[in-house]
């Protein structure tokens, strides 16, 4: 930098060099360890001279115009392709080799002209070495300005034309076309050559080229005998004074701080498109989610309104409970069935016994309700549960687990989990003692039956015995006597209510049980859903404030990239 006297140029050349070691941080921050360690390379070239990267098919004639240009045979030459690795050559006092990388050597060698350029050899780009094309494109964008040669024998290849469109179209590189071996063509043919390369590559990649012709060998063996005549012939003058002269201290400067900013200029198109791309994403997944969670709030909405069906199923399994008390005590608590069971074997607590047996316990009836119920709830967890899980896979892109599990256990440990507990809760409001409600059932009969005779007994005694008071007693009798028919009725009245009361306070007692752990066994679910997307959507929240944070660094950076790339005065 500090050679140039441009104080424009040096003080663009300060600022790429500082923005480089930003966007050197920008890449580390996002992990992009690849991009990363191009953009130092870069950093540390911005302090090295020019370099001049030299590519082409194997055999086109590379290493010969190295050396050509050189005047010594540094390169090993061939029609075979000869060079497995990228060869960087640069100025030093004495000749030595250094293996730098499995696929890069540094050549240092006592020559003035690699004092201010540094000339970079490539693989060939049809070589039948298929990491080389890989190697190469590893090092483009190192490339400050690509020498491409071309033979005159098969001039633009297909294969020159797809690294040509690599070139310019990806890293926008400055290319300089040498058409070798011209020594084997006439000079109309030369110009039928060039004018097809110049027509196709407006054609096929849209830019003009730059186009010089030369003989490598003819150049080499001029500065070996040291003749003029071949030296002309061989037309390597007009190359050299291309290199050494149109590209003088000043473009040789620009085209140093232009490289990495083309460079960063497409790799921030794809990033900014890639962020961009990702962010939609996150965007689209997140609403997602959320639809996700609001059908889930609305199912479990729907799924507590219908588990209201099975509360009623439960209070119609006690109201025919009531129905059956109701009809055993109208038929056999009265006076005349009292009556009666007093000449009967069959008393009335033997009756209840029998008659309600099995009628008084709502077994059956609550345990479908139990049964049908854990089901429901279990099925439309499960439901909810593969809804989730296919969300998540599907946008994962990953296949769908088998058997998903919910706090620890599976669907099916969890049904017979609530299954059992139901039940098991169930028995104290399902099992009525039969013995001991038919023990109460007597007493009552046996009081209001008593009650009765005692009042009868006193009637018929004061219509008999006192004919004296007969005119004042009749009546008093009467209504003993109608008193000790209401006896029996109201004691069938009292048991009947108390036992209703019981009944009532049950149903009410498990109904409440059963909703209370039917919504609970809903709410775990749905909360165990709730927090397993919740995480997704929460990561994904995450990842779209990184990425947009990322986007609006690129932007900045961006900008930066642009402005410096305007102040260059190259086409």
């Amino acid at each position: 930098m500090s050679l140039t006297k441009n104080k424009d140029i040096r003080r663009t050349l300060h600022e790429v060099a500082e923005l480089l070691r930003d966007v050197e941080k920008f890449f580390s921050r996002m992990g992009q360890t690849d991009i990363e360690q191009k953009v130092h390379d870069m950093v540390i070239q911005m302090e090295e001279p020019f370099y001049l990267l030299v590519a082409g098919e194997y055999n086109s004639g590379k290493s010969s115009f190295i050396n050509a240009l050189l005047g010594e045979k540094i390169l090993r030459e061939g029609p075979t392709p000869t060079t497995r690795k990228i060869t960087i050559l640069t100025h030093g006092d004495s000749y030595n080799v250094e293996e730098i990388q499995e696929n890069l050597c540094r050549v240092v060698y006592p020559l003035e002209i690699l004092k201010d350029i540094t000339l970079i050899d490539t693989p060939g780009t049809n070589s039948v070495f298929v990491e080389h094309e890989k190697i190469i494109e590893g090092f483009i964008h190192r490339a400050e300005l690509v020498i491409f040669i071309t033979s005159s024998d098969k001039p633009l290849t297909e294969s020159e034309c797809q690294f040509l469109q690599l070139l310019k179209g990806k890293w926008g590189r400055k290319v300089l076309f040498i058409l070798s071996k011209i020594d084997l063509k006439t000079e109309e043919e030369r110009r039928e050559i060039i004018s097809f390369i110049e027509k196709n590559c407006y054609k096929l990649m849209g830019f003009e080229p730059k186009i010089l012709s030369m003989s490598s060998v003819e150049a080499f063996r001029a500065k070996e005998t040291q003749s003029p005549e071949l030296l002309k012939k061989s037309n390597i003058g007009e190359v050299e004074d291309f290199i050494n002269e149109k590209l003088d201290l000043d473009v040789k400067m620009e085209l140093k701080y232009l490289s990495p900013l083309k460079f960063l200029f497409n790799v921030f198109g794809e990033l900014r498109q890639d962020l961009q791309g990702n962010i939609t994403r996150y965007n689209s997944e997140i609403a997602g989610i959320e639809r996700l969670e609001a059908r889930l709030k609305s199912k479990k909405e729907d799924m507590q309104d219908y588990c209201q069906k099975y509360k009623g199923e439960i209070q119609s399994a006690f109201t025919r409970l009531k129905e059956r008390l109701d009809t055993f005590l109208s038929f056999h608590m009265t006076t005349r069935a009292l009556m009666a069971s007093l000449f009967s074997r069959e008393k009335i607590a033997d009756r209840f016994r029998k008659d309600l047996t099995g009628l008084s316990n709502p077994l059956e009836d609550l345990d479908r309700a139990i049964d049908d119920a854990v089901d429901y709830v279990t099925r439309n967890n499960r439901s909810l549960w593969e809804m989730a899980l296919d969300y998540k896979s599907s946008e994962k892109g990953q296949k769908k687990p088998g058997e998903e599990r919910t706090g620890g256990l599976s669907f099916e440990d969890k049904k017979n989990e609530l299954q059992y507990l139901l039940r098991e809760h169930s028995k104290e409001y399902r099992e009525f003692d039969i013995n001991k409600e038919a023990d109460r059932l007597r007493v009552v009969a046996q009081s209001g039956l008593a009650s009765f005779l005692a009042l009868e007994g006193v009637a018929l005694a004061a219509l008999g015995g006192f004919g004296f008071f007969l005119w004042f007693l009749a009546p008093v009798a009467a209504i003993l006597i109608g008193v000790g028919f209401i006896m029996v009725p109201h004691k069938r009245k009292a048991f009947r209510n108390e036992l209703f009361k019981r009944v009532d306070i049950h149903c009410e007692r498990f109904t409440s049980f059963m909703s209370t752990e039917l919504d609970k066994f809903i709410d775990r679910v749905i909360e165990d859903i709730e927090n397993n997307v919740g995480s997704f959507r929460d990561t994904r929240w995450s990842e779209r404030e990184v990425a947009m944070k990322h986007l609006a660094e690129l932007n900045e950076l961006a900008d930066k990239v642009r402005a410096l790339i305007g102040k260059s005065t190259l086409p």
